[in-house]
């Protein structure tokens, strides 16, 4: 649902809104940019924002208060400048007409972040022009006119698209595409049918890394958000623990070992993309990442401010709270189960003393192996997203009162939706 504004204040009476009582001040800043501020009187509302994005949501929520509308003074911005929903499409791919609905439904609970996770061992999921066989070994992916849609279509609504490409592990489906990508190069793989982390990963050649900079360049010339996800997590050393060339080479970079390389690849891509003006983001599973990336904290909950006292940026993402491929009433396939009490119970935590300002707010993840279909998917989501929502703007609260508002907004919404256990 809309999550409920921070601050309101009910004066009494009402008014009858239409277009011609509707007044738009001039912004202020200090609102900040998705902030805003609305005065409903009896002659009419006026709406201060802090910016474009703020006025959307003040219009959003006028919507709300309907025709008759309560003369009230409203005060609202979120808690987290990062509201993210994470969706799989490497490992079961989705339609764009989905993943358009998925942006329509985040933006109608003020969520501000779609990070699709765009490559993986089962599958990589977006045209790149130099090298065409990445989408010939997997089937169903975007063409680049596709994802021009998508960001836009996304960008109307407020929603920043953030791109990523999997590496140096869960690249099977690469390697399938270009054997030398590989360890051992003359192997030819599959592209993986199974799930968990495959042991195939990218080798450390100037080659490979080279290749990773042709994708990159052009993914951030289709995604021009500030953030570009390089994944980075599971990446097991076993096969440059056992190849001559990887470890002539962890040698030549003067690394302590295998176990070390996988920190150099992601931050030497790192580079890449900050020297074309954006940042990059990762998966944290180690105190090992690049000053100036932001990590995605999922293994749990004190991996984030440990992170955030590192001197990294923050998204937290911890998987027993946010991690919608568990299903929500009884363990599935992993052994777990997230509830739609504990999901509004998340507490994302406080940026500890000295790292003030590094988290930058929360995501939740719609990992797909399964969940094979976009109706599967919108089941696994709803109605925990609705939860998840007030908990990224800052108001979850009374848990009885969010099932009494819940049943409504769900016969609006039209959803294909999972349990409601209270």
């Amino acid at each position: 649902m809309i999550p409920r504004p921070r601050e309101m204040a009910v004066l009494g009476g009402s008014v009858t809104l239409h277009d011609g009582l509707v007044r738009h001040a001039p912004d202020d800043p200090s609102l900040g940019p998705e902030g805003y501020r609305l005065d409903v009187t009896p002659t009419g509302a006026e709406v201060t924002a802090g910016g474009p994005a703020g006025r959307h949501y003040a219009l959003q929520t006028l919507a709300r208060l309907g025709p008759e509308a309560p003369c009230c003074r409203i005060e609202d911005r979120p808690a987290h400048p990062w509201r993210g929903v994470m969706l799989d499409v490497a490992r079961h791919f989705m339609p764009k007409e989905f993943v358009l609905r998925l942006v329509d439904l985040i933006a109608l609970h003020r969520l501000n972040t779609l990070h699709l996770h765009l490559t993986d061992d089962q599958g990589w999921r977006l045209e790149i022009k130099r090298y065409p066989r990445l989408t010939e070994v997997s089937g169903a992916h975007y063409t680049q006119e596709d994802v021009r849609e998508i960001v836009s279509y996304a960008a109307d609504r407020f929603v920043t698209v953030v791109p990523e490409i999997d590496v140096p592990g869960h690249a099977q489906a690469a390697i399938a595409a270009y054997p030398w990508l590989g360890n051992q190069p003359s192997r030819r793989l599959p592209v993986w049918d199974g799930w968990g982390v495959s042991e195939h990963i990218l080798n450390l050649e100037e080659a490979t890394i080279a290749f990773c900079r042709d994708v990159l360049d052009e993914v951030m010339d289709l995604f021009p958000g500030r953030y570009v996800h390089l994944g980075g997590d599971e990446c097991p050393p076993t096969e440059w623990e056992h190849s001559e060339a990887a470890l002539r080479r962890i040698a030549e970079l003067g690394l302590s070992g295998p176990d070390a390389a996988r920190a150099w690849f992601t931050a030497t891509l790192g580079e890449h993309v900050a020297s074309r003006g954006r940042r990059p983001v990762h998966w944290y599973e180690k105190p090992d990442g690049a000053p100036g990336s932001t990590a995605i904290t999922w293994l749990d909950d004190e991996s984030g401010p440990r992170a955030a006292l590192e001197g990294l940026d923050v998204v937290l993402a911890p998987h027993t709270s946010t991690y919608f491929d568990y299903p929500a009433d009884a363990p599935g396939p992993h052994g777990r189960m997230l509830t739609l009490a504990d999901t509004y119970a998340f507490a994302p935590p406080p940026a500890p003393e000295g790292a003030t300002g590094r988290i930058l707010g929360v995501q939740c993840q719609l990992w797909t192996e399964y969940m094979p279909t976009p109706e599967h998917v919108e089941y696994m989501a709803f109605p925990r997203l609705c939860a998840f929502s007030e908990v990224a703007w800052g108001t979850a609260g009374d848990y009885p009162d969010f099932l009494r508002r819940l049943g409504p907004h769900l016969e609006r919404l039209g959803v294909r939706q999972g349990p409601v256990i209270p």
